[in-house]
């Protein structure tokens, strides 16, 4: 992590990707982005069996010596149909219909055909309907994923909900499920196709089995071809989707929850259920009471978020690490877009840092005067000549400071603020300023008296400083 949390309620953003897929962890937040992903379609539904070719027939004049036909297998003879060609087997033993594969002059692949054809007849006329269960049982896992995927492609995401395990389920509600897919459909583009994905492993599942594990490539309008697996199992007789692989969706799916769960509080200003999404280093550099403090201030100045959602999904996530973009927007600062960091601690996910674009106004000058104010209050001027600039105490002593707050003319003097002017506070990148009523009070003299403060702020080597007390008339 690059940088430390700040008192604006956030941290900065950081830390390198890497990692495996793994089963989401964590609760069940509530609430979401308010719209994630769906996946498409390319699970085949099992083929017919294949029917032998019967081969080109015979070519030339009547009486000639029939020649076997020179032609490619895309122009048929006249009076003839060409059969159409097969594509590789989906999910085992299914075949569906592509193009056709290159025509070869060897009939030695012909001859193959016809044994396999034969072969899948004479099985089919002796086992009869137990083929054909058998067939299905093989394939119900590739159906269930088909489903899932056309249910996500179509945005039906009550009906991919209903397609999860029940161990799914428990970690993640309906509500946040489907925005949180839903929102990927807006970072990463609608899901365009969906298919199968190649290579040795793609479809793995034995009869009688319990899990399966379906390879497939997701194609999105933006992010383009995103490959990982779909992990079943058997659950009272019905498959249904256990895991999602992270490199399917772009980030794993607990992660996307726990940061729409985040802005969901944000958003509501729950801020203390925010707070609870923190991961334990961000909880240790701020209490609760001051993360919700921060909370209620950046409402007060820079106005209350009336939209947090999903952005982007950059690439490199993992099971353990994930970026996220974010866009928010407050009703007085307006539309502000940075990344937030997810990490996974003890099977959950939290918030590890968040870019400072999205902090809005800096209210750390604000928090230092607060301070200041806090050990004027108690009379510890000495702890309090130490907020002061390496300017303001070039022009005045630790010594100085201390005798000329502590007594005038003699007379011991108390000290109070009122609550800043947030109407007054402006920040700019190096300095800032705000107005502050501050009360002395001398009892002996029955005396008190109010004035307002321009409290000035300097930033000094990346630390605020208060650099001057001005009184105004």
């Amino acid at each position: 992590m690059t940088d430390q949390y700040d008192p604006n309620g956030y941290t900065s953003y950081g830390g390198p990707p890497g990692g495996e897929s793994q089963t989401p962890g964590g609760g069940q937040p509530a609430g979401g982005y308010g719209s994630y992903g769906n996946y498409g379609q390319g699970y085949g539904q099992p083929g017919a069996p294949s029917q032998p070719y019967q081969g080109y027939g015979h070519y030339g004049q009547p009486g000639a010596p029939s020649q076997p036909y020179q032609g490619t297998p895309s122009q048929p003879y006249p009076g003839q149909q060409y059969p159409g060609p097969m594509s590789q087997p989906l999910y085992g033993q299914q075949t569906v219909f592509t193009q056709p594969p290159a025509p070869k002059k060897s009939r030695r692949g012909l001859k193959i055909a016809l044994t396999v054809g034969a072969i899948v007849l004479v099985l089919g006329g002796l086992l009869g309907g137990t083929a054909i269960f058998l067939l299905n049982q093989f394939a119900a896992p590739g159906v269930a994923a088909l489903k899932f995927c056309n249910d996500l492609k179509s945005q039906s995401y009550d009906s991919a909900y209903s397609g999860l395990s029940s161990d799914l389920q428990a970690r993640f509600s309906k509500t946040s499920f489907s925005a949180g897919v839903a929102s990927l459909d807006t970072a990463e583009g609608k899901v365009t196709g969906c298919q199968q994905a190649q290579g040795n492993g793609a479809y793995s599942y034995s009869l009688g089995a319990s899990s399966a594990t379906v390879g497939a490539q997701l194609t999105r309008a933006t992010q383009g071809n995103m490959t990982g697996a779909l992990h079943l199992k058997n659950q009272n007789g019905s498959w249904k989707i256990d895991s999602i692989d992270t490199s399917l969706l772009g980030v794993n799916i607990g992660a996307l929850q726990a940061s729409g769960a985040f802005c969901a509080a944000m958003q509501g200003q729950d801020y203390s259920a925010a707070y609870d999404l923190l991961d334990s280093t961000q909880q240790g550099l701020v209490s609760r009471d001051d993360f919700v403090a921060s909370g209620k201030l950046h409402d007060s100045i820079d106005g209350s978020i009336t939209t947090c959602a999903l952005a982007k999904v950059p690439q490199g996530n993992n099971d353990q690490l994930t970026h996220l973009t974010i866009q928010l927007n407050r009703s007085k600062l307006g539309a502000r877009t940075g990344d937030v960091t997810l990490k996974l601690e003890d099977s959950a996910w939290k918030l590890d840092a968040t870019d400072a674009a999205l902090n809005g106004t800096d209210l750390r000058p604000l928090v230092l005067g607060g301070t200041f104010c806090t050990l004027f209050a108690a009379g510890k001027y000495g702890d309090a000549y130490g907020l002061l600039s390496s300017g303001a105490q070039a022009t005045i002593t630790k010594a100085q400071f201390i005798a000329g707050f502590q007594t005038i003319n003699g007379y011991t003097v108390k000290w109070s603020c009122g609550t800043p002017d947030l109407t007054t506070y402006t920040v700019k990148s190096d300095s800032a300023s705000v107005v502050i009523p501050i009360t002395d009070a001398i009892a002996a003299l029955n005396f008190k008296d109010t004035l307002d403060t321009k409290v000035e702020f300097v930033l000094e080597n990346g630390v605020w400083k208060i650099d001057d007390l001005v009184t105004l008339s």
